[in-house]
């Protein structure tokens, strides 16, 4: 069967996400309870939405905390009421696995509605005393399962994208994340990979050609070079592109630098850390002041900028109407 899980990426898909929830767990278990789509956990940084679809027809959801020290919990798990009893719910549990497993996470804990346990403990999940950031309730269970023994973590270094490390960069994409920090470009990625992985990959490390910005606008391609962090795990991105011979870069190009790291890998120091490893990259390409810029809010960019070096030397209206703050790094 032909699944995806994946964050709901159209109004229509977060409408389907919300309605399936509704339906399959608050008016059939929770009669007393109103379901809120605006709960403040839906927006919470390090918890992931991901709706099940099977044949691009959505089915099931549940949402992904990240709880830190290896430990994934599992929310509102559910598949749409006509469709139950047909399997769909055991490959919700392996696919959502498989993402907690790519997220560096190796132990996962779920409040199992009463009337579901029998299911759960039949793939794998306990009673016991499992961590949770939640109160055990009166209507479930608090269970869990060992998943994967989680991978030790190792310094960080910069891969080239590859095939073998592909899954999980597409994991990251389909929790919503992006690579791009100008616009979300996760949904049309996913896409591509799953039409066609090496040609996804061929696309994305090419040094020529047209490339189409996040927000529609296609540019010349600048030479460059294209990297993945990686701990043992999938933690981001990070490219450079220049213009040859020169410093300067197009008034389309926000700098020499842009990154990306997941949000479960963040506060670790690897965006200050994958810079420093950059910048010899540059200078080998003949870049000799580097220019990189940040959101004015951005704070973290910032003090990862400063800790490598940089200057700030003054301010951009960007075409997208925001304004940059710029810095030089001389090499």
């Amino acid at each position: 069967m032909n699944y995806e899980l994946a964050r709901p990426s159209t109004a229509a898909e977060w409408a389907a996400y919300h309605d399936i929830r509704r339906v399959a767990i608050f008016e059939r278990y929770l009669p007393g309870q109103t379901y809120d789509p605006e709960d403040a956990d839906e927006f919470k940084e390090l918890n992931f939405p991901h709706l099940l679809r099977h044949d691009e027809d959505a089915i099931g959801t549940l949402r992904i905390d990240v709880l830190g020290d290896a430990r994934a919990a599992f929310r509102l798990i559910a598949i749409r009421p006509d469709l139950q009893g047909q399997g769909h719910g055991a490959a919700l549990l392996r696919l959502a696995e498989e993402r907690a497993a790519a997220f560096g996470c190796g132990e996962v804990v779920l409040n199992a509605i009463k009337p579901a346990l029998g299911f759960y403990r039949k793939h794998g999940y306990e009673p016991g005393a499992w961590f949770d950031v939640e109160p055990e309730r009166d209507h479930s269970v608090r269970v869990g399962k060992r998943v994967v023994r989680p991978a030790k973590i190792k310094p960080l270094r910069l891969i080239a994208p590859n095939l073998e490390d592909l899954p999980g960069y597409e994991a990251a994409l389909a929790a919503g994340w992006s690579p791009d920090t100008s616009g979300d470009v996760s949904a049309a990625q996913l896409a591509a990979i799953t039409l066609d992985p090496a040609a996804f990959l061929a696309e994305l490390t090419r040094q020529d050609g047209i490339f189409t910005q996040a927000s529609g606008r296609q540019v010349p391609r600048l030479p460059g070079a294209v990297f993945w962090l990686d701990d043992g795990n999938f933690c981001g991105a990070i490219n450079l592109r220049f213009v040859p011979g020169s410093d300067d870069v197009p008034d389309y190009v926000s700098g020499h630098i842009g990154y990306a790291v997941v949000p479960w890998k963040r506060r670790r120091g690897y965006a200050t850390r994958a810079l420093g490893l950059m910048l010899p990259v540059a200078r080998q390409v003949g870049v000799r002041r580097l220019e990189i810029t940040c959101d004015v809010d951005n704070e973290p960019s910032r003090r990862v900028i400063l800790a490598n070096g940089g200057t700030l030397t003054g301010t951009r209206p960007m075409p997208d109407g925001k304004t940059k703050l710029v810095f030089r790094i001389d090499l």
